[in-house]
Order: C-alpha cells, then structure tokens, then sequence
C-alpha cells in the first residue's frame, strides 16, 4: 500500500539506469504516477518534468554556490553579471583574477564570494578534479564536493541530480522540496526523517520525483524552475 492507502500497481520497482534522459526520466516519471496518487497528479495536471541539465563545471558549481539561501531568480542575476565579465566560459583561473574584492563587487556576499574563490584554486591547483566526478558514485561525489569550503550536502546532491544526472538523488535540504512535498499530501511531516521516509517509496527515481515536486512547487507561485 502507498502513503495514501491506495494498491500499488506496481509491487517491483524498475532499474534504473547509470544517468536521467529525457526518455529514462519520462519512464521514471511515469512509473511514479503509477505507484504515487500525489505524483499521478503532477503529472496529469503538468505532465513530465524536465530534465533540468547543466553542464558538469566548475561554472556549474559557482552558480550552486549563488543558489544557496537565496531565490533562483536572485542567484541567476548574480551568475549572469559574472559569465559577462569572462570571454564565453567561466573558468577557475577566471575567477581568481576577479578575486573576492570584484565577485562582490558583482552581487556575490562576502561568504560566497570566499567560498567561490576557494573552489577556483582548489580546481588550479589539482587538488579537485570535476571531471572525475562522472567516474564516482553517489557517495564518493558528495564527499567530494562536501570536502570543498562552503560545499555541503545540499550543494552535492544538486550537482548529482543536474549536472551528473542521477537517478535517485533526494535532497531533503531543499525547502522548495519539503515544502512542496508538504503541500501535495496536504500533511506537516515531522523534519528531515519522516520526508526521507516519504521518499523511500520513490527509489529508485527519487531524482525523477523530486523534480516532479519541484514542478509542483513553482507552478503555484507562478515560478520558473532552476
């Protein structure tokens, strides 16, 4: 039986694959209508969500650094002023010529602006290797990335579900998540333990399912996503 008391109609959940495409996250999308009554409604009122991709970069996780506590639209107004001051690609070495002084300058806190500086001259340095995140799993990634200054499990797990693309990523830091996830079954779940319990039905497209949510959640305040 699912959270709602309804049969599932499907007991065996699907395999699924190393990396989200469209056509992967349509049929995980899909499979979690069929076993969730809350996503079968996403679904049916918005249909699939989108894959939401970005590039595996250190631009990537600059911007993930802006996104933190702070609105999408905010963050993004603040990684536009910066790619504009590099020449097509944002690069470490790009960063560190900005130094902190002129990312804040651009919009970035004091913190972030640190935190951002930081991951430049750890990537410069050889210390973190982002194209070797691919080849790691979901643990290995984020004991990675959280090794980073101001790089913590939210800030991974994003990075996982969008850039490397996987499946089952569930980041219950997310407040668009657990707010969302609160307004579809219409419930106060009691903190971060009882939303992971709420998720463990969506295994293994918990990446699918959260971006479900996330759909949900910007459509009734009339939002962009990510």
């Amino acid at each position: 039986m699912n959270r709602r008391g309804r049969p599932n109609k499907n007991d065996s959940p699907p395999t699924a694959p190393a990396r989200l495409t469209k056509a992967t996250l349509l049929k995980g999308a899909k499979w979690l209508a069929s076993v969730d009554p809350a996503l079968e409604g996403v679904l049916e009122k918005h249909g699939p969500p989108p894959l939401l991709r970005r590039p595996a970069t250190f631009a990537t996780l600059v911007h993930i650094i802006l996104e933190q506590q702070v609105s999408v639209e905010s963050a993004k107004s603040t990684f536009d002023r910066l790619k504009a001051t590099s020449e097509g690609t944002l690069t470490p070495e790009h960063v560190t010529e900005l130094g902190p002084d002129r990312l804040r300058e651009l919009g970035f806190s004091r913190q972030k602006a640190r935190y951002a500086a930081a991951l430049a001259d750890d990537c410069t340095s050889g210390r973190f290797r982002i194209d070797q995140l691919s080849k790691q799993s979901d643990e290995e990634v984020q004991t990675t990335i959280c090794a980073r200054l101001g790089l913590g499990t939210w800030s991974a797990e994003v990075f996982m579900m969008m850039a490397l693309l996987r499946p089952d990523v569930f980041p219950v830091g997310d407040l668009a998540l657990v707010k969302g996830i609160k307004e579809l079954d219409d419930f106060e779940y009691d903190g971060a333990e009882a939303i992971m319990e709420r998720g463990e039905s969506w295994r293994p497209y918990r990446s699918v399912a959260t971006r479900m949510v996330w759909q949900h959640y910007a459509h009734q305040r009339k939002r962009d996503l990510f």
